[in-house]
């Protein structure tokens, strides 16, 4: 394809200036499974407060918290149904949570004893096991690995001297990852999505890439598989991999459940309880993914509000409709969403009454499983997990970028379907013709995607929120005096780590770089400058680049045709340019920042060139794959 060699010669650039990395080098940010140093140094200064008060009181008092505990050890676990034959099963389970819970006590308090109990615990298992057996065993391996993990996580990234962290580590690699980054597509979702979580916690400790990108890839196959939204169709998607094809085996997968309405999942008609199972495995993965700067809480929120709500308003008492599950339900909801209400609600500001409700009687939450402590570790803890403001365009809320165009003088809109395919043009409204071209983020901090542009007559900046479904509110006007940078604004994403979108945009006289920080609500903080000498360089595009969570830019050199990136630092900081490759005249003025349209968790980019859009999909670490021509016909809109 056109566009191979200049992305090759990039990459060929990017691993020449590579600085050798030690063999174990890290690729993840520590501690980063399920919770952050952040978030626990949140925990930290609030224990005098509720709802932690209580909810580290319940942690010091359970059985878990005791020095005095003793692991009991098995080589091979055996699990039957129902955990019958329980031959190591309900130990491996108490002994991983009491790991997990001395780990958490070491940090919160600093007392050395609680992470030698967790060592003690660790190396005790890690010394015997050699697998598990039974038709559990998945499952059971799922539940023991995912507080395992984050166990482990804690220890050794927080505390010193823990001499057989690496004999763990192998039997995490060698027993337990195995299992549960296999997957279980025709199983019942919770069972997948245990294990998923378990994957992607190992993988992270192990700073295992390739073990997290399938981990990520199956929690992005199990989610519309599991909760169901109305855009789906008219049944519910399929998990990969599973042999369920026709509607009949659909329906017998869900239960035999018929009528499919938003917030339904796969197993709502077998009862509430492995219902909550799975939402929180779903918020766990997202969680954790979230720490490593992989946002996938923009493809589940609206999934996950929605089941939320619609489970926690049966188990409070609402009728139950004749069309669901033949008119009656077991709604033994446990305490399965303090993880995902803290981040669609306290985060995202989502409004969850039924499972706001539910949350607060249910407080303070202890252990179940894999679930431990969450409330301590993760109510109204404002700490994000990859959820900075969003600099793409997202404008029908299915996690997966779009592309848009007002040249025209028409709004169009080509929804990402995954996979680097788009759907059809769809024309949204027009008298485009009089603004700047538009751009994209979530300047509201509603999670939806909205549009920025300068009106050319009046110099005024312009907000049109998103609604979802492509739908957005009439124009708002948000102020005077942007003629210099029309031209060059830009969504930035979150530039100063602080959760909003900022924007930026190059002064057309000087060349001066200028960031307005995101405060939500529409509203932008000053204009500060970052810096000049933008005139030599095409109109910059932002994204996470090189996969840290913080936005990065993009440029292509005027006068050498090489495409240049400034990665975040944080504070509306950036590091010095770094040359990527050659080539790129032909797509500097159309260049663009996509979000993830295949799905892999990486930004992509795009440009078009000869009528034809051609696609980079990122790779992280400032790295692309090949271009590709993805279609014809763009001449008009770019």
């Amino acid at each position: 394809m056109r566009l191979a060699r200049p992305l090759a010669a990039a990459m060929l650039v990017v691993a020449a200036l590579a600085v050798p990395q030690p063999a174990q080098a890290a690729v993840f940010k520590h501690p980063g499974v399920l919770v952050s140093r952040a978030q626990l140094d949140f925990v930290r200064a609030n224990l005098d407060k509720d709802p932690w008060k209580s909810a580290w009181k319940g942690l010091q008092n359970s059985s878990y918290a005791s020095l005095s505990y003793a692991a009991k050890p098995r080589a091979v676990v055996e699990c039957g149904p129902v955990s019958n034959p329980d031959h190591g099963c309900s130990d491996e389970r108490k002994d991983a949570m009491a790991a997990y819970t001395h780990a958490l006590q070491w940090y919160l308090t600093k007392d050395s004893r609680y992470a030698e109990k967790a060592i003690q615990i660790m190396d005790a298992w890690s010394a015997v096991i050699t697998g598990h057996t039974g038709s559990n065993a998945p499952l059971q391996t799922g539940w023991a690995g995912a507080s395992f993990s984050r166990a482990a996580e804690l220890i050794k990234h927080t505390y010193t001297g823990w001499a057989k962290a690496g004999r763990f580590a192998g039997k995490l690699r060698d027993v337990y990852l195995p299992i549960v980054i296999a997957g279980r597509p025709n199983g019942n979702g919770n069972w997948e999505l245990i294990m998923t979580d378990a994957a992607i916690g190992i993988a992270v400790h192990l700073d295992d890439r390739a073990s997290f990108d399938r981990a990520v890839a199956t929690w992005r196959g199990r989610l519309p598989a599991y909760i169901y939204l109305k855009t789906d169709g008219s049944l519910p998607k399929a998990p990969p991999g599973s042999t369920y094809n026709t509607k009949a085996e659909i329906i017998d997968y869900w239960q035999g459940q018929s009528t499919f309405v938003d917030g339904l999942t796969q197993e709502t008609c077998r009862d509430f309880w492995h219902t909550g199972w799975g939402l929180a495995a779903i918020s766990h993965v997202a969680e954790t993914a979230g720490h490593q700067g992989v946002d996938l809480y923009a493809a589940a929120k609206h999934r996950l509000r929605l089941a939320m709500d619609f489970h926690a308003r049966l188990r409070l008492g609402a009728a139950v409709p004749s069309w669901l599950c033949g008119g009656k339900v077991t709604a033994d909801l446990g305490e399965h969403f303090e993880v995902g209400y803290n981040a669609l609600h306290q985060r995202l500001g989502y409004d969850i009454p039924y499972a706001a409700q539910w949350v607060e009687q249910s407080r303070p939450v202890g252990v179940s499983h894999f679930l431990g402590w969450e409330t301590l570790t993760h109510a109204q803890n404002p700490q994000d997990a990859g959820m900075g403001g969003s600099a793409t365009a997202d404008f029908d809320a299915d996690g997966v970028g779009d592309l848009f165009s007002a040249a025209t003088g028409t709004l169009t809109v080509w929804n990402g379907e995954g996979g680097n395919k788009f759907g059809p043009a769809t024309a949204i409204g027009g008298s485009w013709t009089g603004f700047s071209r538009p751009i994209a983020g979530d300047f509201n901090g509603d999670g939806i995607s909205d549009l920025l542009a300068v009106k050319k007559d009046t110099n005024t900046l312009h907000v049109w929120n998103g609604k979802g479904a492509n739908n957005f509110t009439a124009a708002a006007e948000l102020g005077p005096g942007w003629a210099p940078y029309s031209a060059t604004l830009m969504s930035l994403g979150d530039v100063n780590e602080d959760g909003r979108t900022d924007i930026g945009a190059v002064h057309a006289d000087t060349g001066v770089l200028t960031i307005w920080n995101g405060k939500g609500g529409n509203a932008f903080g000053s204009g500060t400058t970052v810096g000049g000498g933008w005139a030599a360089f095409s109109r910059p595009i932002a994204g996470d680049f090189n996969g840290d969570g913080i936005g990065d830019l993009l440029a292509v050199k005027k006068d050498t045709s090489t495409l240049h990136v400034w990665n975040g630092k944080g504070a509306s900081n950036f590091t010095a340019a770094t040359e990527l490759g050659p080539g790129w005249a032909p797509y500097a003025g159309t260049l663009m920042s996509l979000g993830d349209v295949n799905e892999d968790g990486h930004t992509d980019i795009a440009a078009v060139s000869d009528d034809k859009l051609y696609l980079w999909n990122g790779r992280g670490g400032n790295k692309f794959g090949a271009g590709t021509a993805i279609s014809s016909g763009w001449t008009p809109y770019f």
